[in-house]
């Protein structure tokens, strides 16, 4: 017995024995179908400069990041497929310098984080942004990806206008209590 599809009806089907070799069953062709497996695959992309003409695929698609240096030439390497030289690298609003290698590997030059953050040098916690794919003609492909700035560990560089306003407020300047505040020049016999 074996179960076969038969007009969107799964039903019992009788095999027949095979003459030429007993340990085996025949059925006809109706009767014998394969489970195929399905793959669903969905891209996100914007078209930034309006409707292109040429077709948005094949999608690039982003498989992996690899940052090598650091500091001031820190490189990004993106691993995937369907690259192309037409391809620039942005992370965020910030368009990368991008060198094409082949069809499953770009290089680009990471931006100063000065480009994301105003202030960055007084910020000790990471910073995000996306990565995405820019075509010349204005297709932006999301990789969902991201690239985290992480502060280095060190010592706070010395700012006195950022000093001034964690100070308590009776130890300001600017704060009527402040030492420089108490005498006015009257009170001082010359």
């Amino acid at each position: 017995m074996y179960l076969c599809l038969s007009q969107e009806r799964i039903i019992q089907f009788q095999a027949t024995p095979c003459p030429k070799e007993p340990n085996k069953e025949m059925i006809n062709d109706g009767a014998s179908w394969t489970i195929i497996s399905t793959d669903k695959a969905e891209y996100t992309f914007y078209e930034g400069m309006g409707p292109v003409r040429t077709t948005v695929t094949p999608v690039p698609v982003v498989h992996s990041l690899h940052l090598n240096g650091g500091g001031d030439v820190a490189m990004l390497e993106l691993n995937g497929e369907n690259f192309t030289p037409n391809l620039k690298v942005w992370f965020g609003e910030v368009e990368a310098e991008t060198m094409y290698r082949c069809q499953e590997s770009m290089l680009c030059v990471v931006p100063d984080i000065s480009a994301f953050r105003e202030g960055w040098q007084w910020v000790r916690q990471p910073t995000q942004v996306p990565v995405s794919l820019v075509r010349n003609d204005g297709i932006i492909y999301s990789t969902g990806l991201t690239f985290t700035y992480t502060p280095e560990p060190g010592p706070r560089t010395h700012c006195p206008a950022v000093e001034e306003v964690l100070r308590p407020p009776d130890l300001r300047r600017d704060d009527p209590r402040h030492p420089s505040h108490m005498y006015s020049t009257s009170d001082h016999p010359m």
